[in-house]
């Protein structure tokens, strides 16, 4: 689901540390043992899904049977895909933007619309769907020019931003202005890892592992019966890790200026600050742990528009999330528990 196509940089923000870093280290003469003794294996699958690569691993004794779970769900990541997806047409997300109204929408859009908003209020409007009409006005600019659009433009885009304008019922959703849009861009990626994420939980493996692009979901053990650990890459270099975590049940996502941008210098980038109208100028990155992928990819992207005192102002405040911020000038700034999920390199 990428909006932005005009300048795009796709380093992943996380990386799987653990079990490569065991390779490395070992080799893979004591991998294979380890393997043998312990009688599980690592299957892993990578597909190209949501404008990314998403790479689903399983712990698990039998092969086929890993296999079946994994193909069960990447059928769901489709499944969910084409429900939220803006830019296909005929789904219902393309139906609600081209038309303003969306009659009997299905219980999963109700229900992401109804988080997403909930973010929103959270974050006083930092968080916002309905910036749709900015990241189009964006998009189309720099396609059609090459560069930003005018004061003008965005100050009536910004007149068609505002979440209090969607209208939701059980059986009906109504944008109140004519040529509002809405895009899950910032938290659908999350809410499809996360379902995806109780096919691999419902299935009763002993571990796995979802990697989507900067959005990852830990289950249970890895490999070596111990957390998983993941490394959050610096937002200046695909060299540096920024911090080395160790987590098991519980989601990362990471939102950064990085990942698309519009402009090389990284001032113009896929955020957009629903409240002003233009990329924030404050931060690189942030990264959340949280308790689902759901929350994880919002917050990540919320705090990186509210900025280093708000932001991580912000993550303090709720229960069972940690964070972690670069600034524009690579200060580094840590929720004040975050440290409880960080290991040696």
């Amino acid at each position: 689901m990428k909006r932005f196509g005009v300048v795009m940089n796709r380093r992943k923000a996380l990386k799987v540390a653990g079990i490569s870093t065991l390779t490395t280290i070992g080799g893979l003469g004591l991998l294979r043992s380890i393997l043998v003794e312990i009688g599980f294996d690592l299957v892993k699958e990578t597909r190209t899904k949501m404008g990314t690569l998403v790479t689903i691993s399983l712990v698990h004794k039998d092969i086929d049977i890993a296999k079946t779970i994994i193909e069960e769900a990447f059928l769901e990541i489709d499944r969910l895909e084409g429900l939220f997806s803006s830019y296909r047409e005929g789904t219902p997300l393309w139906v609600l933007n081209s038309e303003g109204v969306l009659n009997d929408p299905s219980p999963e859009i109700l229900e992401l619309l109804g988080y997403a908003l909930e973010i929103d209020s959270l974050t006083d409007g930092a968080f916002d769907v309905t910036v749709a009409a900015l990241s189009d006005l964006y998009s189309e600019t720099f396609e059609e020019k090459g560069k930003s659009p005018s004061v003008l433009e965005i100050e009536n885009a910004l007149r068609l931003v505002g979440s209090k304008n969607i209208h939701v019922e059980p059986k009906q959703i109504v944008f109140r202005h004519e040529g509002m849009s809405i895009s899950f861009d910032g938290i659908a990626k999350g809410y499809i890892v996360d379902q995806a994420a109780k096919i691999i939980r419902d299935a009763g493996v002993r571990g796995g592992l979802i990697d989507a692009g900067g959005d990852m979901v830990a289950l249970g053990e890895d490999l070596l019966g111990q957390n998983w650990r993941l490394a959050i890459q610096h937002p200046r270099s695909t060299e540096e890790y920024l911090s080395v975590i160790s987590v098991r049940n519980a989601a990362v996502a990471t939102s950064g200026d990085y990942m698309q941008y519009l402009t090389e210098d990284l001032v113009l980038h896929h955020i957009i600050d629903p409240r002003l109208g233009t990329s924030p100028d404050h931060t690189s990155s942030v990264s959340v742990v949280a308790p689902t992928a759901t929350d994880a990819d919002a917050l990540s992207t919320a705090a990186l528009v509210m900025g280093p005192d708000e932001g991580i102002k912000l993550l303090n405040k709720l229960s069972e999330v940690e964070g972690i911020l670069v600034t524009k000038d690579q200060q580094i700034i840590k929720t004040d528990g975050f440290s409880q999920y960080e290991v040696g390199v």
